[in-house]
């Protein structure tokens, strides 16, 4: 499993445990941590993306004189 997949589960995790919270500050901090984790994927998703999808990033820069 990939990192993003891994975070992305995280997040469902929270989701999860925040249905089942006894609080409602359980429930909000569950509901906070599943938005971190989503938006963690998210980014990571972005940074590969940009990484893959740039020619500079696959070769190295050429030096002229």
């Amino acid at each position: 499993m990939s990192t993003v997949d891994e975070y992305r589960k995280y997040a469902r995790d929270c989701l999860r445990w925040a249905s089942r919270a006894l609080t409602e500050e359980q429930r909000k901090q569950f509901l906070s941590l599943a938005r971190d984790w989503q938006q963690a994927a998210s980014g990571l998703e972005g940074v590969k993306s940009r990484l893959s999808g740039s020619p500079r990033s696959r070769t190295r820069p050429r030096l002229t004189e």
